[in-house]
Order: structure tokens, then sequence, then C-alpha cells
């Protein structure tokens, strides 16, 4: 720079002229040069200090140093300060649009924890979760979540999260996450059920884990499913028998191709919970089965295995009689032809009206007695598998002369010598038979509102306190000196009590009972025995009123060691079922 006041050219960075030490920059001023006079200094002393070589030294006297005035333009400092915070201020304002505006400035504000995009906070996560910031990751891909819980791409997010969980070791919330794709988000895609049981499979839940597989499978066709859950079930069981129609009873057997043990169930019970455990063949008789069962392995079962059977059992052929049905003018005999060519069949039959089942007399290939009257004979095959047969029903019209077995069937106007029921008042009945050792007033469900028990040394007498005075409607009585209907007595046998009404003549069964006759508009009469034993048991007659008070009246003798020990005779205010 050449100085402007000596105009000496000068290298030098600094602007003072090293020749004239003047400013270079300042601009020459035309008028007179300011003169700088030197102010005048006080001599200084001198050194009188002498030297070595015997010489005073004298102190040098310095060059007296010139001020020198610059002169140049004025720094405004105030703009400069004024600029400065312009500058800041724009810097300011473009950084907070970097932040705001671009994904990089976003990422730095989601890690500082401020206001984000969920985008942001979601690779900030993932950056975290690169990193090794575990529950730095959880916090920003939850943030982000909160941000934006619907979004295209939320099963990828979630996915990030549920990673997230198990890097912490938090696997009941990672398995929160995949239960809410394949549930609620995705219930059509395997990646849900597909990262759950392998989560499970980790954890050694072996057997939930098979049931997401079947649900897997269920839901998404995606056979990968179906094969995983084949290697670690067991395999179903299997049936000796084909499912299908069978005639006769058959046998099914299950068994395990590995052993495992088995259960099943014939109706909706939940498997294996509910189910039987199989330790024996099972025999199928007449009817429909469905099995269902499985194979058990520890907690593991199997697929069910369903088997239906429909077992279908020959019924036997009605028998024969070898007497046409019609009228005859005397007695005749019997007999009751089996119509089937093979198997074991048992005939029963009865002739006194009644219908034949199992526990009427069994026909022993011997004549069947009709005695006189109209009879009908009925009677019934049954072959080994317990089907029975159509009925066969036969009427005969037996004009004999008449004789005992025409007597009358019990009816209503049989009754005691010395009372009658629904006649006799208490009054009357007391005065006859003294006062009772006791009386209670009850109710009884065989009659309606009050009624009197009055009680004796040979038994009670019952009566309906409706009409305020007493109807007598029931006695029971060990009194030998008590007339009964048609003279029966206590101590008479039984064959003489029978004798005395109508008897169809009906043989007793295996047991020992006998059906004496049955009528659908009189009434019907039986001998029950006790036990084994036919000499003990009871003989009941009962007979319904048609087209009169509606009723019934019923007789039994209490018959011990072929006697009749006690009576009781009975109204019921109410028609008794005569229908069989």
């Amino acid at each position: 720079m050449v100085c402007t006041h000596c105009g000496k050219d000068s290298e030098s960075a600094s602007r003072i002229c090293p020749y004239c030490g003047r400013y270079m920059g300042a601009q020459m001023h035309t008028a007179a040069p300011t003169t700088y006079a030197e102010e005048p200094r006080p001599p200084e002393p001198e050194d009188t200090r002498p030297t070595r070589g015997g010489r005073k030294k004298r102190r040098d006297r310095r060059m007296p140093q010139r001020r020198v005035k610059y002169s140049g333009h004025m720094v405004n400092w105030a703009m400069v300060a004024l600029v400065t915070v312009i500058v800041l201020m724009m810097a300011a304002g473009a950084g907070l649009v970097y932040l705001r505006v671009t994904p990089a400035g976003q990422r730095v504000m989601a890690r500082m924890g401020r206001t984000a995009s969920a985008d942001a906070y979601w690779e900030v996560g993932t950056e975290y979760l690169d990193q090794g910031y575990i529950g730095r990751a959880i916090t920003a891909y939850n943030t982000g979540l909160e941000l934006e819980p619907d979004r295209p791409d939320l099963v990828d997010k979630l996915l990030l999260l549920a990673e997230a969980y198990e890097a912490g070791g938090q696997q009941a919330d990672a398995m929160d996450i995949y239960s809410r794709i394949y549930t609620r988000i995705a219930p059509d895609s395997p990646i849900g059920y597909r990262n759950a049981i392998r989560l499970l499979l980790a954890q050694d839940r072996v057997f939930p884990a098979t049931q997401l597989m079947q649900d897997a499978f269920d839901k998404t066709g995606d056979e990968s499913f179906y094969n995983q859950r084949s290697q670690l079930v067991p395999l179903p069981p299997t049936a000796s028998l084909s499912a299908g129609r069978y005639l006769l009873s058959r046998t099914v057997s299950f068994s395990s191709p590995q052993g495992y043990d088995i259960y099943y169930t014939t109706g909706n019970e939940e498997l294996p919970e509910r189910g039987i455990l199989y330790t024996e063949p099972i025999s199928m008789q007449e009817g429909t089965y469905n099995f269902r069962a499985v194979c058990m392995a520890s907690e593991l079962f199997s697929d069910e295995m369903s088997v239906s059977y429909t077992i279908t059992l020959p019924t036997p052929l009605a028998p024969k009689a070898t007497l046409a049905q019609g009228e005859y003018t005397r007695a005749q005999n019997v007999r009751l032809r089996d119509m089937n060519e093979s198997g074991d069949i048992t005939m029963y039959f009865t002739i006194d009206g009644s219908k034949p089942s199992l526990d009427s007399p069994q026909y022993r290939d011997e004549p069947i007695k009709l005695r006189g009257g109209r009879m009908n004979l009925r009677a019934i095959a049954v072959n080994e598998y317990g089907k029975v047969s159509n009925e066969l029903n036969v009427t005969y019209r037996i004009n004999v002369p008449l004789r005992d077995y025409y007597r009358k069937y019990f009816r209503l106007e049989d009754s005691f010598a010395d009372f009658t029921l629904m006649v006799t008042t208490m009054t009357q009945f007391v005065e006859a038979f003294g006062e009772p050792n006791s009386r209670e007033d009850t109710t009884d469900q065989d009659v309606t509102g009050q009624v009197a028990r009055l009680t004796y040394p040979w038994g009670e007498a019952r009566f309906m306190l409706a009409d305020g005075e007493g109807l007598l409607y029931m006695v029971s009585t060990t009194n030998p000196d008590m007339v009964g209907p048609r003279k029966t007595a206590i101590g008479m046998q039984l064959a003489q009590v029978t004798d005395l009404f109508r008897d169809m003549g009906q043989p007793a069964n295996d047991k020992g009972d006998r059906g004496i006759y049955y009528d659908v508009d009189e009434g019907y009469a039986n001998y029950l025995v006790h036990s084994d034993d036919p000499d003990e048991g009871t003989l009941t007659y009962v007979s319904t009123m048609v087209g009169g008070e509606e009723g019934t009246t019923t007789l039994q003798y209490d018959i011990s060691q072929g006697r009749v020990a006690g009576i009781m005779i009975r109204h019921v205010a109410r028609r008794l079922s005569n229908v069989r």
C-alpha cells in the first residue's frame, strides 16, 4: 500500500506507515498540517558511576516520542449490532423451518422429546433399537403409535414395537401386540399368528401354541399351520369298525396309533375334559351311535375322530293262535305257534284283557284254557335281542252254561256288612264300633278338604268333614268280626276270595304276579306278590264309576301265608286311569 503522506510503498498489513509513522488510510487535509510541539523535557542526570576503564559512564539520552493523531472514519457499532440481530433471527427462523418441515429436523425434535411427526418417532425408535437403547425405542414407538393409531402400515409398525418388547424381555406385551394383529387388524394374515406361535413355543407353551395353530389354519387357510401342528399333537384314534348301517348287534373298539389314552363321548360333551376313558370294546345294540374320540398325551390332544353307526335288530314275527277267532259252545284250549324260522324266541300272553308285556305269563307250549264268556287272547314274541313283535289279538266268545266264572266284577255297591262308603256318617260309625283310641284332623290327597282320622285297635277309619258331620270314605281293618264285601273276612284263603269275583283264569307269571281281569269300563283286578313267595302279596280290585259320580273305589286284601290278614276299602274322589 502506498502511503499518502510520504509516498513510499509499504507491504505491511498494518495501516501505519513504517517510514513516516502515519496512518496510511487517512486523507491529506488541504489546511495547514497540524504541528506537534515537543514539550521540553528536563535534563537527565549524568551517570557518574565509573566504568571498568576508570571513566565515568554517561546515561543515554532517549529520543523524545511523538504522539500521532490518527484521522479516519468511525465504526457504527449500533448498526453492526442490529445487523447481527437480524442475521441471528433469520438463522433462527431458518433453523425452526428446518426442524418443523424437514424429516431430519423432525427426527431432531423427536430425539429431544418435543412435538414431532409419528414417522419421526418411529424412525428414531428404530435408531434406538439398532443402538441397543431398548427402553428409549419402546417409548418412541409408543409415542408414534399414540400420534397416529391408524395408518396403512400399522402392522409393520406394530411388529417393530413387538420386536422391541421381546428384546426388552417384555414377552407378555409382545404377545398382546401379536394378538391385536391377528384378532383385530389383520385376522386373515398369517403374520400375527406366526409370531405369536413362535413366542409361545419359545416359552414351552406347546398346548396353547397348537390351539393357535388350529385357529390360524381355520382363519387363514395356510397349510403350514396345519403341518406344524401335526408334528406336535398326537394322531387321532382309529375305530375297528367302519361307519355305517349294520344288521344285528356289533362291537367296536378304538386304538391309538401311538399308544396314548383315548377319551370318547356319544354326545356333545367337550373333549377330552368331559370324555370317557376308553378301556374296553363297546357293544352296540339297536339304535344310532355317534362316537367322538381323541387321543391324549400330557396336555396335548389329537384332532377328533368322529364315527357313526346305525344298528338295526331283526323284529320277530307275531305269534299265531291255533284256534280261529269266533264263537264256541263249549270251553276251548288254544296254543300259540312261533312263526319265526330261527332264533331264540320267547312268547308272552294274557287272557285277562290287559296288554301283554315281559311281565305277563310266559307261554311254555301248554294249552291256554278259555273258560267262558267273551275272552281276548293277546300275545307277543320277543327275540334274543329284546325286540318285540307286533301283537296277536284274537277274540273268542265261549257260550257255555252259567257257572262261577261268570261272577261279576267288583262294583261300587260292594261294601262291608256294617257300613257303606260315602253313606255312613262318623256318628253312625262310632255308635256301631265304639269310641276310637284317638282322633286326628288332617288332610288327605285322595279327597278334598279336611278329614278326621279315627284310630282303633283293629285299624282306622277316615271321614270327610266337608259337610261338617263327617262322611266315611276309608276303612282299614284286621278285625275278624267285620264282614267285608261279598262276605269276605280276615283269615280266608286267597283262592276263596278270588272265587267270589270275576276271574278270567290267567295263570301267574314267573314272579307269581297274576292278572285277574281287566276291562276298560269296569276296572281291573290283580294279585302282586311282595317277594319271591307267592303266598305274600296284595290282592287289589279297582272299580271306576262309569256314568255316575266321578270317583274310584279300591278294595285291597293283604295276603300273608296265603290268607287274608287285612282288608282296606277306600273311595278316591277322582277317576283313576284305567287305560293300558
